[in-house]
């Protein structure tokens, strides 16, 4: 009976200390004697769960935050996305500016003077060069060839050179209309033929010229680089060379009255080459 009572109080002392020295330390699951953790009341959060202890030590990065999402639009609104625009740029305005070549027939005109020759006719072709700044005004410079027979009877070839302004009235209309004013210079060789002595009938046969003119045109642009025209021209001349006083060139044999100023049209039939 003794050794059974000192037996017992020994059993009792040492599941008094290995109890809390269990609780102490890791409690596998599902062992018997482990306690059971207290379940949270109705109503109350359960007991927050601490961090699992960092391996990478003191280097590492906190972690990622959370991204703030964009309001939602209210109740009832509409939300367009409308791409930002560049705002467009200011266009540069090209200057007017335009180069034509022109080809043209010539035809003469020398009025109805009673006193000319009734062979007198001159005739020929042209070119001119024409540069348009703008497009009411244009610049002009043509040379110009003729041949036949002058007033006086004599076989005659002329050239000229003739510089005239360009001034159109309805620039920006399919056919155009224009008036036209310049000067000239121009020369003229002649074949008198042979009086009866065998000597040329005039001494010097070679003349030069000065003078000025004014015309009108039209012209119809067929297409933009190409355009078909005629131009009307009236000159006055005055010939300069050194025989021009000892030698006129016209001479009346009424009166005896001699002059070197000539005039005469000149019809010009065409088209013109734009760049």
């Amino acid at each position: 009976m003794r050794r059974f009572a000192v037996s017992a109080v020994a059993a009792s002392l040492l599941v008094a200390i290995a109890v809390p020295a269990r609780a102490a330390g890791d409690c596998p699951d599902g062992d018997w004697f482990c306690e059971p953790a207290p379940s949270p009341a109705p109503g109350e959060a359960p007991p927050p769960v601490p961090p699992a202890p960092s391996r990478g030590g003191p280097t590492d990065m906190p972690p990622p935050q959370p991204v703030a999402e964009a309001p939602s639009p209210a109740q009832g609104e509409m939300r367009l996305d409308v791409p930002q625009m560049e705002p467009a740029r200011p266009r540069r305005r090209r200057g007017y500016r335009e180069w034509g070549l022109n080809l043209h027939a010539n035809l003469g005109l020398m009025g109805g003077d009673d006193r000319k020759s009734p062979n007198a006719d001159m005739n020929g072709i042209g070119a001119a060069l024409r540069f348009r700044p703008i497009p009411h005004i244009a610049i002009e410079g043509s040379l110009e060839l003729l041949w036949g027979t002058d007033y006086n009877g004599y076989d005659r070839f002329e050239d000229a050179l003739l510089v005239n302004g360009l001034f159109y009235a309805n620039p920006r209309s399919a056919v155009q209309f224009y008036g036209l004013a310049g000067f000239g210079f121009g020369a003229a060789h002649l074949d008198s033929g042979l009086a009866a002595d065998g000597q040329p009938v005039l001494r010097d046969e070679t003349y030069a010229y000065v003078g000025g003119q004014l015309g009108v045109g039209v012209e119809g642009r067929v297409t933009r680089h190409f355009a078909l025209g005629a131009d009307l021209i009236g000159f006055l001349r005055w010939r300069n060379d050194r025989n021009a006083r000892r030698e006129p060139e016209f001479v009346d044999p009424e009166t005896g009255k001699t002059t070197n100023t000539s005039g005469g049209g000149l019809l010009r039939l065409g088209a013109t080459f734009y760049w």
